[in-house]
């Protein structure tokens, strides 16, 4: 009996032992669990969480890290939004701003705590949802319907709206604008048949912090503080001396003050005074309408006037600098445009056919967009961009009126960009920053059935054996021991 409670109470004392050190390695766990989760949430987000949507929702595009890495500028963020229901999508974008750069912070403002807050940045109407950005005395206030794009082009047949996330675009576009300096001008010329700029490109000038304003050269002389003459696709020429007005004679005045011109022209209008500005920068229309040869540089489906140009590599030019050069660009009955050495003008081509193009000479009236005989061989300049060495003056001229265009936009949106940049560089802005929607839905993952197949066997048959036999083999090598 003595041996027997002797022997008891030595298995008592390891059983004892055994859970002390147990209690001991679960407490020394959990307290490296919560020193393990204080650590990693001090750590910036940017290196703890990861974007898994399709559309990068939670990731700032690279336009956005360039415009927050440059700031200099403290920019304060105020999200209107009641407690507790903020949008995700948002406040973790916000987070991604502060993340980026240390000049930028936000605070949640709740319109039933603070219900007279917004009113002192002018904006007693923005509605829950909203975010007024300050940067010194300066503010700029984006609606919760701002934020996000709604196209209706499908409702018909699907019956609802399709909905895109606008909200960083508009956010790096108001802190771009807050923070760039000084606005700068444009003015596009009417009274001449011009086609008016779409509204898809006004706003991403204005995002380029640029103001944009009409100029009908008739009643109005070009301004003192025009950085940029927009002339888009104008229907007749400008006039010239001997003319009631000498539009002609403002514009010369205004180029050899160091002005800067986009140009847009279609050659089915005859404009020989424009042409004769364009033919002193070295610039002259190439005979005809441009074919493509290559069915890579043409819009599938359509006639071969519908180009799909190249960028070009330019050595004068920083128009494509903040370009993303990935996007096609569509350009419908273009015409080529010859560079021509020019004493004190330097110039780059800009946009460019393949060497397969050649050009109709026929231009409206060509009966056949089949190669010929007379016909002029390719490559072309499609846009040029030309500098004045001794007056600063600058041009960019773009043989194709129809490229600012609603339709377009929404098929190919390297249109808006590509003249977004044009226009930023003309007037001396350095970087674009134009930022895509990005869609709430991700599309449907589609398998094929093979693969479906394939990987039905291995989950549910080949890993469940594996699995099966691993154990098996582990019950019989313990009962051997």
């Amino acid at each position: 009996m003595k041996l027997f409670a002797k022997q008891s109470s030595s298995g008592d004392g390891r059983v004892f032992r055994s859970g002390v050190w147990s209690a001991a390695i679960a407490a020394a766990v959990i307290v490296l669990a919560v020193l393990v989760n204080l650590i990693v949430r001090a750590i910036p987000s940017r290196y703890t969480e990861f974007d898994l949507s399709e559309a990068g929702l939670y990731t700032l595009s690279e336009s956005s890290r360039q415009v927050a890495d440059d700031l200099t500028q403290d920019v304060t963020i105020y999200y209107l939004a009641q407690t507790g229901n903020e949008d995700q999508i948002i406040s973790k974008l916000l987070d991604k701003y502060a993340a980026q750069s240390s000049h930028i912070t936000w605070e949640l403002k709740d319109p039933a705590v603070y219900p007279t807050f917004a009113a002192q940045y002018g904006a007693q109407d923005l509605t829950s949802g909203g975010l007024i950005l300050v940067c010194g005395e300066q503010s700029k206030v984006l609606d919760a319907a701002e934020l996000y794009d709604y196209d209706y082009s499908d409702y018909a047949t699907t019956g609802a709206a399709n909905v895109t996330f606008d909200g960083e675009s508009r956010i790096t576009s108001a802190i771009y604008q807050l923070t760039s300096g000084e606005s700068r001008h444009v003015y596009y010329t009417t009274n001449h048949g011009e086609q008016a700029l779409t509204s898809t490109l006004t706003d991403a000038l204005e995002s380029q912090n640029l103001t944009v304003s009409a100029l009908d050269l008739l009643s109005q002389t070009i301004p003192e503080d025009c950085d940029l003459l927009v002339i888009n696709d104008p229907a007749q020429d400008f006039s010239s001396a001997g003319s009631l007005v000498d539009e002609l004679g403002q514009l010369r005045s205004y180029l050899s003050n160091g002005g800067r011109v986009l140009l847009l022209t279609d050659s089915y209008y005859s404009t020989p005074n424009l042409d004769a500005v364009m033919a002193e920068f070295g610039l002259t229309r190439t005979e005809g309408l441009v074919v493509e040869g290559d069915t890579n540089h043409y819009l599938n489906g359509y006639p071969a006037l519908y180009l799909l140009p190249d960028y070009a590599s330019t050595e004068e030019s920083t128009a494509l600098d903040g370009v993303n050069t990935s996007r096609r660009v569509l350009l419908q009955m273009a015409q080529g445009i010859t560079l021509t050495e020019t004493e004190h003008v330097v110039s780059d081509a800009l946009l460019v056919s393949s060497d397969s193009a050649y050009s109709k000479p026929e231009g409206y009236e060509m009966t056949t967009t089949e190669k010929a005989d007379g016909d002029i061989a390719g490559p072309f300049t499609l846009a040029a961009y030309a500098r004045n060495e001794d007056t600063g003056a600058q041009v960019i001229w773009v043989n194709c009126g129809n490229m600012d265009n609603e339709g377009i936009y929404q098929v190919i949106p390297g249109n808006v960009t590509f003249l977004q940049g044009c226009a930023a560089s003309l007037a001396g802005q350095e970087s674009a920053v134009l930022i895509d929607s990005k869609a709430l839905e991700a599309a449907p993952l589609e398998v094929p059935g093979i693969a479906a197949s394939t990987l039905g066997l291995l989950f549910v048959i080949v890993l469940p054996a594996a699995l099966l036999a691993v154990g098996a083999v582990v019950v019989v090598l313990r009962r051997r021991k």
